[in-house]
């Protein structure tokens, strides 16, 4: 019989598997890490894969129709919105994420970038450096943390994590989340209301929901104009989900007071984002996950649940759960 093989594959740069190499000990694999840049190359580095544990790299149905042996792929992170799902459920193939892998670490940041937009840190510490302190001191330079109501658009991991720690500060929290019940004001003081009623309410907003279909450009342009002109927007989510352009048009009109970008419609960016001219913009570049903690966590949840299946147990963050009902090749059922 021959072995069973996972591959794991990063975009320009090839991964030291020893975490994967610690999760997998005691079984009979070929494990191999491949730096992979374009499509061809993808198709060519997962060839007879059992597992793909995959980075970050698109796989369209033009890469999950060649995998003829393949029973998981894991997304090394939270989003997986480049795994065509359809595709794979189709083939048998389980997806999984690592969910709540560095959920801490995410709404950390998320935290940070909405405590520096609320203290106005973005113009307060250059002014002050520039010997503007006169201009800037005032009895009310900054907006008020506790008491506010903080918006959580998407309340999964990271968005229950972000829930705790605002809770906290003894911000009115609210969120919406049309695949959560209502349950989830009792676990994490959190009221859950529609749409519109947390556009319209929050001084805060924080996003924390997966990019698909339903989320793409969901904060647009006629949402900043229902948002309050004193609120601040933060995303931490995925880029898609917020139009940069119609950001921009909403900064220029004044219908937000400010915004901090994590992630971006498209990545990596330059340097000429209209974005950055602004000076109550806060970026930074897809990091609200990072620490060396996190990075080990993800990979370590990926290669388990990678164990799991290729000992034909049932892994812990399917995404696509419909297979398990349809029938998967690693004989998986719900």
């Amino acid at each position: 019989m021959p072995k069973l093989r996972v591959v794991v594959i990063e975009k320009g740069q090839r991964i030291d598997p020893t975490y994967e190499a610690d999760e997998l000990s005691g079984l009979d694999v070929d494990l191999i890490s491949v730096a992979v840049d374009s499509e061809g190359e993808v198709i060519e580095a997962i060839a007879g894969a059992d597992v793909v544990l995959n980075s970050s790299l698109p796989m369209p149905p033009s890469v999950i129709e060649t995998l003829t042996n393949c029973k998981l792929i894991v997304r090394l992170g939270h989003g997986y919105e480049g795994v065509d799902l359809d595709a794979s459920t189709d083939a048998g193939i389980i997806v999984c994420n690592a969910a709540g892998a560095t959920s801490e670490e995410v709404s950390n940041h998320a935290l940070s970038l909405m405590l520096y937009l609320a203290r106005r840190l973005y113009e307060l510490n250059p002014g002050t450096r520039a010997g503007r302190w006169g201009e800037l001191w005032s009895r009310e330079a900054c907006s008020q943390i506790w008491g506010e109501t903080i918006g959580i658009f998407g309340l999964g991991h990271i968005g229950r994590a972000f829930a705790r720690k605002v809770n906290a500060l003894r911000m009115n929290v609210i969120a919406h989340d049309p695949y959560v019940g209502h349950w989830a004001d009792l676990e994490e003081n959190v009221r859950m209301v529609e749409f519109d009623e947390l556009v319209e309410s929050s001084d805060f907003i924080s996003i924390h929901a997966p990019l698909n279909s339903e989320t793409h450009n969901q904060f647009n342009a006629d949402v900043f104009r229902r948002m309050k002109p004193s609120a601040y927007l933060v995303n931490t989510g995925r880029g898609g989900i917020v139009s940069e352009a119609d950001l921009v048009a909403a900064l220029n009109a004044n219908e937000i007071a400010g915004a901090a970008i994590d992630v971006f419609e498209t990545e990596p960016q330059g340097n000429n984002n209209p974005l950055f001219e602004f000076d109550n913009v806060i970026v930074t570049p897809h990091v609200a996950g990072s620490s060396p903690g996190g990075w080990e966590r993800i990979r370590r949840s990926a290669a388990r649940d990678a164990a799991r299946v290729l000992t034909g147990r049932r892994p812990y963050c399917v995404v696509n759960t419909s297979v398990l009902a349809k029938g998967t090749r690693a004989g998986i059922a719900v």
